[in-house]
């Protein structure tokens, strides 16, 4: 059952934090079903102009993969200066699937870090190297890849989240599999640190460059959270803990991969015994069969600190928000070591107070289709061989 104050929450929570003026708020539209977010995208990438830069970890050859390569294959013929950035791990089929037709059309592709045995993608790597030590060098990033999912449209739209060009996120009556999702569209936002991130992962790096983002400054609190060097990282991650120790009301946390450090779990813990209403949503079952094995093994120490858990019931849970009093976070990352140490994401830090309310009822309807593990049925609800399987996996958590 949800705490009946569930709602007073929501409304003390919009009221704690001025409202700036509607003229600098950024016009922010929340999806949390695919087939509405991708309509809106095909749209959008329809009504374009000037340019499209697409990234993402899949993209899937299915008949929403055709769609969207057809519209931006359109869009390209009719002069608009398209990019898409792929994943090597999460499309390692992309050259065979949608490149060359694109190309062809006058779109331009890359694939980032493909696996070193992937040479029919090494043409379009990101890496201009010697071929052997291009080789030696993916051979060495094989764990450091692109889990971003953003689209930005004349550099006046951008979308980010936690959804992948795949069949998977439409509704069940569209052929998909009702993936639980979460997409922010922006218009009238600064858009400059997305267009800035795509560009460093669309080219590769010098040392003398990689050194110059070693120093810049990071803001501890931006509107559009990116982690592609390790200082930025460093820097987010430590806001982050902070915000958790600083919580006073609430900490609502969906997401779909849950192996927190130790840092993260002390803090989550600490809050609760504090008397902060602490939430986590995860799900039942996952896209990878190891993921609820390994983070249930985190369930009695949380239990027993006070952290309420729940599992999403209906379909896959892939969406990735955090909320902490008013302060409201979504897009790609996981509260898992791939994110904090290896792994490109894109978050947004909602500013305008309707999506953030949006938001919050969205966690509270979810949480009305999901079951709550309690300290007396935990471990029945993850059988002994799932919970010993899950420890075993925690030796890997540096990979996962």
């Amino acid at each position: 059952m949800i705490n009946p104050s569930s709602k007073d929450l929501l409304d003390n929570a919009a009221n704690d934090e001025a409202i700036s003026k509607l003229s600098t708020t950024p016009n922010e539209t929340i999806f949390s079903d695919g087939s509405t977010y991708f309509d809106a995208l095909i749209e959008d990438i329809k009504q374009s102009t000037n340019s499209i830069e697409i990234e993402t970890f899949i993209f899937d050859k299915d008949h929403l993969g055709d769609q969207i390569s057809e519209a931006l294959g359109a869009a390209a013929k009719r002069g608009v200066h398209v990019r898409i950035l792929v994943d090597g791990a999460g499309s390692p089929l992309w050259t065979t699937n949608y490149a060359k037709k694109l190309e062809k059309a006058g779109a331009k592709t890359r694939v980032f870090h493909p696996f070193p045995w992937q040479l029919w993608n090494w043409s379009r790597s990101v890496v201009k190297l010697h071929w052997m030590l291009k080789w030696i060098y993916l051979l060495l990033k094989s764990n450091s890849r692109n889990h971003r999912k953003v689209c930005i449209i004349d550099e006046s739209i951008a979308y980010v989240g936690s959804a992948n060009i795949s069949k998977c996120h439409l509704d069940k009556t569209q052929g998909g599999d009702s993936w639980r999702d979460t997409v922010v569209r922006l218009f009238n936002a600064d858009l400059s640190g997305l267009i800035n991130a795509f560009n460093s992962a669309w080219t590769h790096q010098t040392i003398k460059e990689r050194l110059k983002n070693i120093f810049r400054h990071v803001r501890q609190d931006p509107i559009i959270r990116l982690n592609y060097s390790r200082h930025r990282r460093r820097i987010l991650h430590k806001d982050l803990l902070r915000k958790i120790t600083n919580c006073k009301h609430r900490i609502w946390i969906t997401n779909a991969y849950f192996v927190p450090d130790s840092f993260l779990l002390r803090r989550l813990k600490e809050a609760a015994r504090k008397g902060a209403d602490v939430r986590i949503l995860l799900p039942k079952t996952s896209d990878v069969i190891m993921m609820p094995w390994a983070s249930s093994t985190f369930y009695f120490s949380l239990l027993k600190a006070g952290v309420r858990i729940f599992e999403y019931l209906p379909s896959v849970l892939h969406a990735k928000s955090l909320i902490i009093d008013n302060w409201v976070l979504l897009g790609s990352s996981n509260l898992n070591h791939r994110s904090l140490l290896h792994d490109l994401e894109a978050d947004i830090n909602l500013s305008n107070p309707d999506s953030k309310k949006h938001l919050a009822e969205l966690f509270l309807n979810d949480l009305e289709q999901s079951r709550e593990v309690g300290l007396d049925s935990w471990h029945r609800i993850r059988p002994f061989r799932q919970r010993f399987m899950g420890r075993l996996v925690l030796y890997l958590k540096y990979w996962i």
